[in-house]
């Protein structure tokens, strides 16, 4: 028998994809992404700060076997907090799911762009997405493309060094942004 508390219980790996979620978020918004590597301090550059955030964790995870679950409920769950985070900005209901639907669509494109950033050794493929997604073609300088290259890179491998049982407990660790810019 079913019982009604069952049906609204949170299941273990919900919360650890929320726990590592959460931990994206404040990665995502360290200050000195928009202060000195020329992220706009905008929704849209929130949101593609955090699409770049979560495309190295989900990356990680791709890469570590008996993953895939957690990464699908890190992804629903971060979906749903963006169809929230919508509703409080007071995106009528009617035109929330239609923005959802776009912004996933937008990271997925990410996703590609980036997993093509990471394998060009050349970094011109990393570069270029950097500056058409992240940020969105701002005129931004070469040196801000240059930072966020140089942190991606630096975050990727620092990402690739976390182990599977670490991710699978919700523990995760982003790199010190002062041991990449001093």
């Amino acid at each position: 028998m079913i019982s009604l508390r069952s049906l609204f219980k949170t299941k273990p790996d919900v919360e650890i994809a929320r726990t590592l979620y959460g931990a994206t978020i404040l990665a995502a918004r360290r200050p000195y992404f928009f202060t000195d590597c020329g992220v706009p301090d905008t929704p849209e550059g929130r949101f593609e700060m955090l699409a770049l955030s979560a495309f190295l964790v989900l990356n990680r995870m791709k890469n570590l076997a008996g993953m895939a679950e957690l990464s699908q409920i890190y992804f629903d769950v971060m979906f749903d907090d963006i169809d929230s985070n919508l509703r409080e900005l007071g995106v009528g209901d009617i035109s929330v799911g239609k923005k959802v639907k776009k912004l996933a669509q937008s990271f997925y494109g990410r996703i590609k762009s980036y997993e093509a950033g990471l394998s060009d050794e050349t970094d011109n493929a990393l570069r270029m997405a950097i500056d058409r997604d992240l940020l969105r073609g701002t005129a931004a300088e070469r040196a801000s493309i240059d930072k966020m290259v140089k942190y991606v890179r630096a975050e990727h491998d620092f990402l690739s060094r976390q182990d599977a049982d670490s991710l699978a407990s919700g523990r995760i660790t982003f790199i010190e942004l002062s041991d990449i810019f001093q």
